[in-house]
């Protein structure tokens, strides 16, 4: 896969470098999700609420997808502080519900969750249990979205938005990856096989 510089001003988007199929399956996953909650939401585009709300849910499915890129993933492992940083202001779940009238208290607690959940996973950066308690904690959030039956586009959104802070985010993906790599290279360098 051929990747490409970003402009910088997309740094922290899309990392440093990505390529055209990443991004294009970011953008789609995005357009189509929107337009799958829009059908479903019977909320009207009429009110600048509705338009910023939208725009804060095509920002959680992109945001989903490219958190697994290995650019926007590369990063974010090089900037720790960066990757805390990220967590920590994603309010976008609270936004969408004071915008579209939904019940805030379902989604402190779903954010909280998700907060929380998110800085544990990444405490645990470079463990092998990483990914395995990234993933328990996603299951138990599901568990946790349904008890709280929220109406079906709010529950798609919370569980896009869990995935993409809890799981997509905090997860790094490659790091074991590039480990691995790197030790190969340099085992090749010294003869080892």
């Amino acid at each position: 896969m051929k990747y490409f510089k970003m402009p910088e001003f997309l740094f922290e988007v899309f990392g440093e470098s990505q390529s055209l199929l990443e991004i294009s399956c970011t953008a789609i996953f995005a357009l189509v999700g929107c337009y799958f909650i829009y059908s479903i939401s019977d909320i009207p585009l009429n009110s600048w609420q509705a338009i910023i709300a939208f725009m804060l849910i095509a920002d959680v499915l992109a945001g989903c997808i490219a958190n697994f890129t290995r650019g926007t993933n590369s990063f974010y492992s090089k900037r720790p502080t960066n990757r805390l940083i990220f967590i920590a202001i994603h309010v976008h779940l609270l936004v969408i519900a004071w915008l579209l009238s939904e019940p805030m208290n379902s989604a402190l607690i779903v954010w909280s969750y998700t907060i929380v959940c998110a800085f544990v996973v990444n405490a645990l950066k470079g463990d092998f249990v990483q990914v395995f308690i990234a993933a328990n904690l996603m299951c138990y959030g599901i568990f946790l979205l349904v008890y709280l039956a929220l109406p079906t586009w709010f529950f798609i959104v919370a569980t896009f938005f869990m995935i993409k802070v809890l799981f997509s985010f905090a997860v790094d993906h490659y790091e074991r990856f590039s480990t691995a790599s790197s030790q190969g290279l340099a085992n090749n360098k010294k003869g080892v096989r």
